[in-house]
């Protein structure tokens, strides 16, 4: 299987050689599964410049890529690494890339993303109506750039048949397993997680990301809401509380919040909250039920299944995982 990874000047280098070496990896694992059975090749990876010149300088490490977009024919997969810097701009600055892509896969190419690469794969025009995942800490600019796409930010894959999409940085790796077992099956996808030691029982980002506060628009009595909801997020906050603090009716208040922040008042009070609580886990110093107050949860049940609804963990799974001193 021809494998294309499309290489542009603000990939993650990390994300470019692993794609690479992990599906090129499976072939020796596959021999080692199945000496009898050598398999002719599971993927041919070959990386190609979207630059002027195939040797490129990627965030300070200096790639040589085998070939270049044009010339390419055909490809039976296209896996679009992850990219940092403004994606917008990015998105904008190549137009070739988005245009290769789309060729692609009107030739029959599968198309693949992991992190940001999503941002490339959007502009297409593909995932218009489909699901998609991109990197956690981009989620907010996706939705903004492509309002089409539904955007299931918690997920690690996200699987439309022809285009699977991956989540952030470093899940190339899942990934990665993830192709092996599509195209070649169960049995070498999980030798080759134990060989990369990949965690396949992990579907969700959730348990990772951080709550960003979307603070990027101009309307600055929600700027405002959203300063007090930070501001008291230990107390117990409703909808009809905020509206009232900004001298706005509640009705025109939900519609305002949701326009400016891609959020419902409701929800990203809950996420602020548990922002505030998975802080004050990570230190270790106090147990659940006195964090789940100091939230602004009475009910400890409650604060429970918030906490897990958006981070996949229950509250004592996260400070066992991320808290400098456990009890």
């Amino acid at each position: 299987m021809k494998v294309v990874v499309p290489v542009i000047s603000a990939n993650v280098p990390t994300s470019v050689l692993g794609i690479m070496d992990m599906l090129n990896y499976s072939q020796a694992f596959s021999n080692q599964l199945s000496p009898q059975k050598k398999r002719k090749n599971t993927f041919e990876v070959m990386l190609a410049s979207a630059e002027k010149s195939k040797t490129i300088n990627c965030n300070g490490y200096q790639l040589v890529c085998h070939t270049s977009l044009l010339p390419f024919e055909k490809a039976d997969l296209v896996v679009v690494p992850a990219a940092v810097g403004n994606m917008a701009e990015l998105v904008q600055k190549y137009p070739n890339l988005i245009q290769w892509i789309l060729q692609q896969q009107k030739k029959g190419a599968a198309i693949c993303s992991t992190c940001t690469g999503a941002f490339f794969v959007a502009a297409t025009g593909l995932l218009d109506g489909k699901e998609a995942t991109t990197s956690w800490f981009a989620s907010h600019y996706f939705r903004m750039m492509f309002p089409k796409v539904k955007l299931l930010d918690e997920k690690i894959i996200v699987d439309n048949g022809k285009i699977v999409t991956g989540g952030a940085t470093l899940s190339f790796m899942n990934l990665c397993i993830y192709l092996v077992e599509k195209y070649y099956g169960k049995e070498l996808g999980n030798y080759c997680a134990k060989m990369f030691l990949v965690d396949k029982g992990k579907i969700s980002q959730n348990s990772y990301s951080i709550f960003s506060v979307q603070k990027s628009h101009q309307d600055t009595e929600i700027l405002k809401a959203q300063d007090f909801i930070e501001a008291h997020a230990q107390e117990k906050l409703t909808v009809g509380t905020i509206s009232d603090e900004v001298l706005m009716s509640e009705r025109t208040f939900i519609r305002r919040f949701k326009a400016a922040t891609g959020n419902l008042p409701s929800e990203y009070i809950q996420r602020v909250k548990v922002e505030h609580a998975k802080k004050l886990l990570e230190k270790g110093q106090e147990n659940v039920k006195e964090i789940s107050y100091k939230s602004g949860y009475e009910d400890l049940n409650y604060f429970r299944d918030i906490f897990k609804r958006y981070t996949g963990l229950t509250p004592m799974e996260y400070k066992k995982m991320y808290s400098f001193s456990v009890d």
